[in-house]
């Protein structure tokens, strides 16, 4: 849990230190435009990647076992997690820690001295990017090993309970699934208002469009 607890308090700092970035006066001058591009962009990712994973969990947290063609959407549900599993869109669960380091070198951290008088902010702020870029352990940890290892626990138990037509068994299935995961969704569903809320500010600022972007 220590290394999930990690994962989670550096989003959650980033975000705090994003919402402090979005606040500078400095950041609408010219010079300081592709910073703020980066930014976007940085936010997009995580967004992203929050996104993606959120919208697997909330397919099964929510999953309608009375229907009466239950079983074949299940069914078909299952295959589509399968299938994401084995290809590209696993990896697409979580951020690229190098892609954002790239990002954040490239541009931003150059700046900061001239964001920031103050040096303890300074360095405050300079830590929290290079933690945020030096996560993988912690986020494979994170979505891997936490909550898609109980993703799959909860699709197997299911499985078996809408193969033997047992759906109110499978409906237990899914609500002890939901109690499971509140924290993890409740966190996730956070991360993600507060995520989209920096992409428009940063989109804003360093006047571009916000596009589809990639992950």
């Amino acid at each position: 849990m220590t290394t999930i607890k990690t994962a989670l308090e550096i989003i959650d700092k980033f975000i705090g230190i994003g919402k402090q970035l979005a606040k500078l006066p400095a950041l609408v001058l010219p010079q300081y435009q592709v910073a703020a591009q980066d930014l976007y962009t940085i936010c997009q990712k995580l967004l992203s990647a929050n996104e993606n994973l959120s919208r697997w969990l909330h397919r099964f947290l929510y999953f309608d076992f009375r229907g009466s063609d239950a079983r074949q959407k299940f069914l078909t549900a299952i295959q589509e997690y399968k299938s994401m599993k084995s290809g590209v869109g696993f990896q697409q669960l979580k951020f690229s820690c190098r892609d954002i380091s790239g990002i954040y070198y490239r541009d931003i951290s150059s700046k900061l001295g001239g964001w920031f008088s103050n040096q303890q902010k300074l360095e405050e702020t300079a830590g929290i990017f290079a933690a945020l870029i030096d996560t993988d352990n912690e986020m494979t940890a994170f979505v891997y090993d936490h909550v898609v290892t109980k993703l799959d626990d909860f699709v197997t138990k299911a499985e078996q309970h809408v193969n033997a037509a047992a759906f109110d068994a499978a409906e237990e299935a899914r609500l002890q699934f939901k109690a499971d995961s509140r924290e993890v969704t409740e966190r996730l569903e956070k991360f993600s208002g507060e995520l989209a809320d920096l992409v428009i500010t940063f989109a804003q600022i360093a006047r571009v469009p916000v596009t589809l972007g990639t992950s």
